[in-house]
């Protein structure tokens, strides 16, 4: 069977009339202008048919990717995939965009791409850094108010018990730096394993 971008816009149309369609769906021509989108990719774009067909796939990315987005994959026949940061109807969205080249008797003859919303996927990327900065400011936060004042006792203790003989306080003393070195192993647990064991 031929390819042809009548066909690509039938084969779309009819999966949007079926309701199969979650992704936006795009057909461009072999010089990578919009030919077809369907409804999906023309919201996920928050443009009307009139406002992007004709126009190169490159106007719906920001000016200064422009040039890093249609290189030499798409022409030597392999497909790209980015995602591109926009705001439709006053909401950022985070769209994956890929395009795959139909290649005819080794030429391209037409493209066929895809956009989808992955802000939901970016928003939990976001939400798990934030996680993790705020675990880390929760262990140096520990570490400083717990840890180096329970070292800093444990060393006084012991300087006290170095000038000390053998007696009943000094087995007293020894009993304290030994608290005071579980309490450091419980604090370091926590630090490394977030555990609170010794």
């Amino acid at each position: 069977m031929v390819v042809t971008e009548n066909v690509g816009r039938m084969h779309i149309d009819n999966m949007a009339h079926k309701g199969i369609s979650t992704e936006g769906i795009f057909i461009l021509n072999s010089r990578g202008n919009f030919v077809h989108l369907n409804k999906k990719a023309l919201e996920l774009l928050g443009k009307v048919h009139s406002e992007i067909e004709g126009r190169h796939f490159t106007s719906i990315l920001p000016e200064k990717e422009r040039g890093k987005i249609y290189g030499q994959e798409l022409l030597e026949g392999k497909g790209i995939k980015y995602v591109i940061s926009k705001f439709v109807y006053d909401r950022k969205l985070s769209l994956e965009v890929t395009i795959n080249p139909i290649v005819q008797g080794g030429k391209i003859v037409m493209f066929v791409g895809t956009v989808r919303d992955i802000t939901p996927m970016e928003d939990m990327k976001e939400e798990v850094r934030k996680a993790f900065y705020r675990e880390k400011i929760f262990k140096e936060s520990i570490s400083h108010h717990f840890f180096n004042p329970l070292v800093i006792a444990r060393g006084y203790i012991q300087l006290v018990m170095d000038s000390m003989p053998e007696s009943d306080e000094r087995k007293r003393l020894e009993g304290a730096k030994k608290a005071l070195g579980r309490i450091e192993a419980v604090v370091k647990n926590v630090i490394k394993n977030g555990d609170i064991k010794e």
